[in-house]
């Protein structure tokens, strides 16, 4: 019986001690928000892995809404309603509308938007051309603006989607395609120009910048993380 217990106690351990890991690494899925107090400005930060901030290291302190929250200081409640893998489009293989955190932050009545996605859209089995991304890419964001509410928009290009080093054609890592990620970026601006909303061109910022991806070249590190939420404090402030 002994020997039992000692094995069950092993197991749990090594259960928590995976998970701590996973959940130090942004790999958990779970989200951690502040809570809103009265006469604070709301920050929604909605996007997929890179808004949640996959692979960041010590990721509650630094995935990119958190940082922008220690940026804006306690005038402002940022919480991060990223969710990895998520696409813009309904019929993708996992829609962002489909998820818990959808619903959460159209619930939130943000007063500032920012929203940056569009990266798993150019996968394969997502990509249904230009004129689908945007129908639904405006559609996404029309949802966010329908509150009586007035909402301050800040729409993000997607960042560059890199190729393994010795690679230059085909998918990148989690099979992102990165024309299709060129081809959301300048969709985005376009979305931005028509409705005379600010961008935040993360695209640009991170175009020739591979150091500020982690090793599967898609997914920012904690520099590139810090470059995001410095890029979108500029913008706010």
């Amino acid at each position: 019986m002994k020997r039992i217990f000692s094995a069950f106690v092993a197991v749990v351990l090594a259960g928590g001690a995976v998970f701590a890991t996973m959940f130090c690494n942004g790999l958990s899925g779970i989200r951690v928000n502040p809570s809103y107090k009265k006469g604070q400005i709301k920050v929604a930060c909605v996007g997929d892995s890179v808004t949640y901030g996959h692979s960041i290291k010590n990721w509650q302190r630094n995935n990119y809404p958190a940082l922008l929250s220690k940026m804006l200081g306690e005038e402002y409640c940022v919480k991060n309603f990223g969710v990895s893998g998520s696409t813009v489009q309904p019929d993708g293989d996992q829609p962002y509308v489909a998820t818990k955190a959808y619903t959460q932050s159209l619930s939130y009545e943000a007063d500032i938007l920012v929203f940056m996605m569009g990266s798993n859209d150019s996968k394969p089995e997502n990509w249904k051309g230009e004129e689908a991304f945007l129908m639904e890419f405006n559609k996404l964001l029309e949802a966010y603006l329908q509150s009586e509410k007035k909402t301050t928009v800040y729409l993000c290009t997607p960042p560059v989607a890199y190729f393994p080093e010795g690679v230059s054609e085909g998918l990148t890592n989690y099979d992102i395609q990165p024309q299709y990620v060129q081809a959301v970026n300048e969709l985005v601006k376009t979305v931005a120009a028509e409705r005379g909303i600010t961008v935040i061109d993360i695209n640009e910022l991170t175009t020739d910048r591979r150091d500020l991806f982690g090793k599967d070249n898609v997914h920012p590190n904690n520099e590139g993380a810090e470059v995001i939420a410095k890029a979108v404090y500029a913008a706010i402030v």
